[in-house]
């Protein structure tokens, strides 16, 4: 077994390990109740212009984000359809 130690004889002198911007204080063991922790909101902007159309909580904006994605869609089949026909007239 590991022999312990007493710890409040010994000093850190580690001046990395403080923070002198600190505002927090040591706390007692009292009985006073602690505060519910704040919960916060984080906001991703990694995420792509049109990942957030679609997420979006408004309807209209996840509506056209639908549309446009359908049209855009449609447009590349048949812009597909036509080079491939093309390709295959030049073999």
């Amino acid at each position: 077994m590991a022999q312990q130690i007493d710890n409040d004889t010994l000093e850190n002198d580690d001046s990395d390990l403080k923070n002198p911007n600190s505002t927090l204080t040591p706390t007692n063991n009292s009985s006073k109740a602690e505060s519910e922790p704040v919960l916060e909101v984080q906001v991703d902007d990694n995420r792509s212009f049109s990942e957030r159309w679609k997420t979006s909580r408004f309807l209209l904006v996840r509506g056209s984000y639908t549309v446009l994605r359908s049209v855009w869609i449609v447009a590349m089949f048949i812009g597909g359809a036509i080079a491939w026909l093309i390709s295959l007239l030049f073999i």
